[in-house]
């Protein structure tokens, strides 16, 4: 609750600072209506709160009370007001906002208003007054420091925050009571109906923390949900793969090249399934050929990242979510194999149509001893058999010092079916 109000506040109270600079320019445009001399006394008195108003924007940020501090004679000030903060407390800021609201008021009503005031001006300036006053209380009836676990407010306090309304009641009575003529001015109904505006704090602060309620409920919900996929994705993404892997270790005769492939696999379910738990967005649609490259640089060795280098163009490319899981099997064993046999640098591009999506790994490497196709058990080779049932392959080709591999399979659209040779013909599998 505490956190979600510290959250909440930072908003309400800027915007409350705003509302409490537009009700105290409003104040100071009532002056023009006045006398010389009752302007001057005016001003003089909307000075204070004023410098409460700015004061208030000073407490808003760090920053700000940082610089205030190097002001001299205010550090003990901005000490008081930093540890204000978060607490449900009286505070310099709020006095001198109380004291302020005070003086602005008695210009219309009370003990010694402006006499020269015309009645309708008094009017307004009165209900600016007061609603200023009002907006000013509100802070401190929904401050956070009221749900603060780390300091919470003493009891008295507490029975203190449910009297609020009443005792503003009171005290904004006695501030616009007609004490003479010109305090009278002010219609009766119009004193009673201000004099009244506190009671709305007890439905305000009700659908406060009910918001708050809601708010933490929903992030405790949203909180479980998040686990819970989780927990599904890391038992189907990784423990399966890892399983698979461990099954096919154990055998009797394990390929070597099938071990590695299949451990490529396991880690690039662990690299995925970290930035999905990062990710604030939605997981499943296209992807980016980039977002490809940046999970397969992590299952790179750090020392070798460097070699890499991605094509520009390919970077903005957006895959299907069927080619994108194509080419996730394919890249990184076209990388690692180009930086197992020794290449200093690799160039990847990956050219996308209707018809074939291409992966070009470019190296100066030595390259493969032989065509994919005639070592069926290395890991190009069981690439280019799966590719194949994708009417695709594996080719590769050296000129000079830069070895070619290029992978190759009917692009799968953008309908999420995965289309596979069968025969002669084609059939679809979702």
């Amino acid at each position: 609750m505490f956190s979600t109000a510290v959250r909440a506040a930072g908003p309400i109270w800027r915007a409350g600072c705003w509302i409490r600079t537009l009700l105290l320019a409003g104040m100071w445009t009532t002056l023009l209506a006045a006398t010389a001399g009752d302007a001057l006394r005016g001003a003089a008195q909307l000075l204070l709160a004023t410098a409460a108003v700015m004061l208030a924007f000073a407490h808003l940020s760090a920053e700000a009370l940082a610089r205030l501090g190097r002001i001299p004679g205010l550090t003990r000030l901005v000490d008081h007001l930093a540890s204000t903060s978060g607490r449900a407390t009286v505070d310099a800021s709020g006095l001198l906002e109380g004291a302020g609201a005070f003086l602005a008021t008695w210009l219309y009503v009370g003990p010694f208003p402006l006499v020269s005031l015309p009645t309708g001006v008094r009017i307004l300036g009165v209900t600016l007054a007061v609603l200023y006053v009002w907006e000013a209380v509100l802070q401190a009836v929904i401050d956070p420091g009221w749900y603060s676990t780390k300091f919470p407010p003493p009891r008295g306090m507490r029975r203190f925050r449910v009297l609020i309304p009443v005792i503003l009641c009171a005290i904004v009575l006695a501030t616009v009571f007609p004490y003479n003529d010109v305090a009278g001015r002010v219609p009766l109904p119009v004193v009673l109906v201000l004099s009244a505006l506190p009671l709305l704090y007890y439905p305000i602060r009700g659908a406060f923390d009910v918001l708050l309620r809601a708010s933490v409920s929903h992030a405790r919900s949203s909180y479980v949900i998040q686990c819970q996929e989780t927990s599904i994705d890391l038992h189907s993404q990784v423990k399966n793969s890892a399983t698979l892997l461990q099954r096919y270790v154990d055998e009797s005769d394990p390929v070597i090249e099938e071990v590695r492939s299949l451990t490529r696999e396991v880690m690039m379910r662990v690299e995925e399934l970290r930035r999905d738990v990062l990710a604030t967005g939605e997981r499943s649609g296209p992807r980016s050929f980039s977002q490809l490259w940046e999970t397969v640089l992590r299952i790179v060795p750090s020392p070798r990242r460097g070699c890499c280098v991605l094509n520009e163009g390919s970077a903005a490319l957006v895959l299907s979510a069927a080619d994108y899981q194509i080419a996730r099997r394919v890249l990184p064993d076209l990388v690692t194999n180009a930086l197992n046999a020794g290449a200093n640098l690799v160039h990847v591009n990956c050219v996308l149509d209707d018809e074939c999506t291409r992966v070009r790994v470019a190296d100066d490497g030595e390259g493969p001893a032989q065509a994919p196709d005639h070592t069926p058990h290395s890991s190009l080779g069981l690439l280019h058999t799966r590719l194949s049932m994708m009417d695709g392959g594996i080719a590769w080709n050296r000129a000079g010092i830069e070895t070619v591999v290029e992978a190759h399979w009917r692009s799968q659209g953008h309908d999420g079916v995965t289309r596979l040779r069968s025969g002669d013909g084609w059939w679809r599998e979702r």
